[in-house]
Formats: C-alpha cells, structure tokens, sequence
C-alpha cells in the first residue's frame, strides 16, 4: 500500500530481460531492502537487488503489458515511493500500486497558480472517476477538478508537485499509468454482486 506522495524522482539505468520478465535498474537514493515493495511510476515491484546507490526491481510480463513501464529506456525518470508504514502519515490516498490501465494525456494548460492535466482514459473506468475524487496518475495522488466525456478527467497540479514528480517531464500524446480509487472499485464490484 502506498499514498501516492512521491518521494524521489529516480532514473533509470538500463532494463534487461529474464524470460518475459524485465528486470530495471534504478538510480536512487532512498533506504531499501532486498523484498522491499517500491512503487515505481505508480507500478508495485519487489527489490530484488541492491548496490550503493541502485535498486534492481523486477517487472512481470503482466505488468510490463498493462503499464508504461514497457516503454522506459535508460536515462527515463520515474517516480519513486517505499511502501506504507504504520509511522508514515498517509497524505494522499491508499494507493495499491495495481495499475488499472495507461491513459493519454489529451491536453496541458497552464493556469495563474496551477496546470491543469488533462487524461484520455477507457469507458470501462468511467464509473470510477468523479469530480473532487482521487486518481493515481504515475503514482502521484491527485484529486480530480472535472470528468467529461470522453471520457476524460482534469486534474490541477501545483507547482511543487511538478517540481517533485515526473509529471512536470508529461506533453499532450504522452501515457501515463492510472490507478482508479480503491473505494470506488469495491464500491463498484458490491453494486454489480447486488445487481443495482
């Protein structure tokens, strides 16, 4: 579990291949353990290796096929965040790092005090996403400003969280990782069970 604050922005230093598995290495300098949980752009990897000042974090096929991560080449920056601890506020939402789909973003605006991000996701989610909500995008938590069809969501990000996350490196084309609100999905999954 995680929160969807983004705790360092790390880079990636090559990716290998072990089957159909992808193994990344990663530049960070955060505190890791071998077995560790580690949201790397939203997605949930273990540690499976450690050296100085790198983390090697393996990727299923599955995960490599429902998220970005396929993409990435060296040199590519992502988002860092160590798992939940029962000592960490939890200031943004409960993330799970089980990334729903990749979504496009479809527009950047900026405004007086904010940019405003607008993301491309599938109707399936459509259920999911409501205004004043919670989304992952990348494994930032943010709230969401407006839903429109599409369907499409907005979402204002502040200059700090640009200055903290990946997001700031995002252009109009580019896919990003969405991970909907937990509530909303058991919300949802009780609704249909009661045929509502």
């Amino acid at each position: 579990m995680f929160t969807g604050l983004i705790e360092e922005v790390g880079r990636l230093r090559r990716v290998t291949s072990q089957g159909a598995n992808k193994i990344l290495e990663i530049e960070t300098t955060l505190e890791l353990a071998s077995g560790d949980s580690l949201a790397v752009s939203g997605a949930c990897l273990t540690v499976i290796e450690l050296g100085t000042d790198w983390v090697k974090a393996e990727a299923t096929s599955e995960t490599i096929k429902r998220t970005v991560l396929g993409g990435l080449h060296s040199g590519s920056r992502i988002n860092l965040e160590r798992a939940l601890t029962l000592q960490k506020p939890l200031g943004g939402h409960m993330v799970q790092g089980h990334v729903d789909e990749v979504g496009k973003i479809t527009g950047v605006k900026k405004r007086q005090d904010a940019w405003q991000i607008e993301v491309s996701f599938s109707r399936e989610f459509n259920g999911l996403v409501a205004d004043q909500g919670s989304i992952a995008i990348d494994g930032v938590s943010l709230t969401v400003l407006k839903k429109s069809p599409g369907p499409k969501l907005v979402v204002n990000v502040i200059p700090e969280t640009l200055r903290r996350t990946t997001l700031t490196d995002r252009r109009v084309g580019d896919k990003v990782n969405l991970e909907f609100d937990l509530i909303a999905k058991y919300v949802r999954e009780q609704t249909r069970r009661q045929g509502v």
